[in-house]
């Protein structure tokens, strides 16, 4: 075989990886921009969710101070008793996120990592 052969065959080589290379960094640039609109549309919805949230809270705190109002309780004792269930269900929320924060901080892998007594 001639060593221009050989040289063809190699820069022929090195174009197509080049060639591939350039290709999947195409694909991946496309599908990184892809993820972002979708992360964007995600954060919006779930904003936009929470906002109805609150509002078919509000809602419905507000049926259950008229419903009691109407029942002959005043609407001071009707509002304190929907602000005394908003107030559980907020203490009760954070109480589940320390909870749930615990996990964070690894504790299996930092038992793991932590060096052992020995027993002398």
């Amino acid at each position: 075989m001639k060593p221009e052969g050989i040289a063809a065959e190699l820069s022929g080589a090195v174009a197509s990886a080049r060639g591939l290379l350039s290709n999947l960094l195409d694909l991946f640039g496309l599908e990184a921009q892809r993820a972002g609109l979708t992360l964007i549309v995600m954060l919006g919805c779930g904003a936009a969710g929470a906002l109805l949230l609150v509002a078919a809270w509000i809602s419905l705190m507000a049926a259950l101070a008229l419903g009691s109002a109407a029942r002959g309780i005043s609407w001071e004792a009707a509002l304190a008793a929907v602000a005394f269930a908003t107030l559980l269900a907020a203490l009760g929320l954070c109480w589940l996120c320390v909870r749930a924060s615990r996990g964070l901080a690894f504790p299996a892998t930092r038992r793991q990592l932590r060096p052992k007594l020995e027993a002398v």
